[in-house]
């Protein structure tokens, strides 16, 4: 008998499924319980990188798996810029397009620590929205950016914002607000030292006899907290890759807005989805029919699958065989069947699918660690059984059937 009544055989011409009998059915919900408990079982099985996560669910039917990876995709709040003014834009970016790209730029901050909105008439405050300010021009030549800007961190720390008429220094503001103006600075000024290579990342390439062009980046957003945020994040908030090109500038031209980020779902719009893939298969189960030796041994492990088997020395009553192909890691089988072009490993092995038990991969877009995003998906799932649950109670009661 299969807990999952059957599995998946691999042909040359396929995947057949072959039915098995199959457990019988549980009595009640505490023999249910019981036997999903015993039989379920989850497992990290590596980390590529910071934002890759492969583990493999066992024990659980395909629904399971399809809903855990849809609400990944889906489900899981993240925080992204939905709103932007734009107060001038002379570049032959549109104000849309330009939009657009900063409402795809990945925010690296925590959702969790930030309020939902309750509606479109909700207020914006210091618990549901982040701000953003972009205010880039292009001089002549980029010798002229370099002065303008070292000019500009000179009247900073000269004490910018003590005093004086904004235009007579011909520095713009944040909505005519030089306190917000000076914090978006002095917090972009810090993540910077932190980060020394940040500037080094997003430079323009001048190409010589070529009119200067000056390239906006993501790096050139500058957080303007807003409330007590400068205390509840004092590391600032900071888009998760500085380089990321947003439009070009040609000399003479400006862009000046202000972008508000707030908390989504993906399902909402796809800027919010916190997984750039989140993918499944079924674990191979890789038998050998008769042993495969030597030659043709060493084609299956280094040819055919490699990864998959491992060659080992034959013992004396191998004899005059010198190595014999085992089974060593059915993991990396990318069910590719290339071993079945040779008519005598056709014949030896044998491999097969188990329906109930999955490899998960999942890559982060960088807003969350993936494994964040499978505690919060698990989280978000186990919410949605009791909200059923709920219902259920609720209307079996409404109709009388709990009597």
């Amino acid at each position: 008998m299969s807990a999952a009544g059957g599995h998946y055989e691999v042909t040359e011409s396929g995947i057949h499924f072959r039915h098995e009998p199959p457990l019988p059915t549980p009595k009640d919900g505490q023999e249910f319980l019981e036997r999903f408990q015993s039989g379920f079982n989850i497992n990290i099985l590596e980390k590529p990188s910071d934002n890759e996560l492969v583990f493999e669910l066992i024990g659980v039917d395909v629904s399971f798996a399809n809903a855990l990876r849809r609400i990944m995709i889906s489900e899981v709040p993240t925080v992204a810029i939905e709103h932007v003014y734009m107060w001038n834009n002379s570049s032959i970016v549109h104000d849309e397009v330009l939009a657009h790209r900063l409402g795809l730029i990945p925010i690296n901050v925590d959702p969790r620590l930030f309020d939902e909105f309750l509606g479109e008439d909700d207020e914006a405050t210091d618990r549901n929205t982040i701000v953003f300010r972009l205010s880039v021009k292009c001089g002549r030549s980029k010798k002229e950016d370099e002065r303008l800007e070292k000019a500009r961190r000179m009247r900073e720390n000269a004490g910018y914002g003590g005093g004086g008429d904004d235009e007579e220094n011909n520095v713009d503001t944040v909505m005519d607000q030089a306190d917000l103006d000076k914090a978006a600075r002095e917090s972009a000024s810090l993540y910077q030292s932190k980060h020394v290579d940040v500037m080094k990342l997003a430079e323009a390439i001048e190409t010589p006899g070529r009119p200067y062009t000056r390239h906006v980046y993501s790096k050139d957003l500058e957080w303007v907290p807003q409330g007590d945020q400068s205390e509840r994040f004092p590391s600032g908030i900071r888009p998760v890759h500085e380089d990321i090109l947003l439009a070009k500038l040609r000399p003479g031209q400006i862009i000046e807005l202000e972008a508000h980020g707030r908390r989504g779902v993906g399902k909402d719009h796809a800027k919010y989805s916190p997984v750039a893939t989140a993918s499944y298969r079924l674990m191979p189960q890789i038998e050998l029919i008769r042993p495969v030796y030597d030659e043709l041994a060493e084609e299956l492990a280094n040819l055919y699958e490699p990864g998959v088997f491992r060659l080992e020395q034959c013992g004396e009553k191998e004899a005059p065989h010198r190595i014999k192909a085992v089974v060593h890691n059915p993991y990396a089988c990318t069910m590719s069947r290339n071993y079945m072009r040779n008519d005598t490993l056709k014949e030896s092995i044998k491999i097969t699918r188990i329906p109930n038990h999955f490899i998960f991969s999942i890559e982060s877009v960088g807003m969350l660690p993936p494994g964040v995003i499978l505690a919060e998906s698990l989280r978000i799932l186990q919410a949605k059984c009791r909200n059923l649950i709920r219902l259920i109670d609720e209307s079996m009661e409404a109709e009388g059937l709990n009597e």
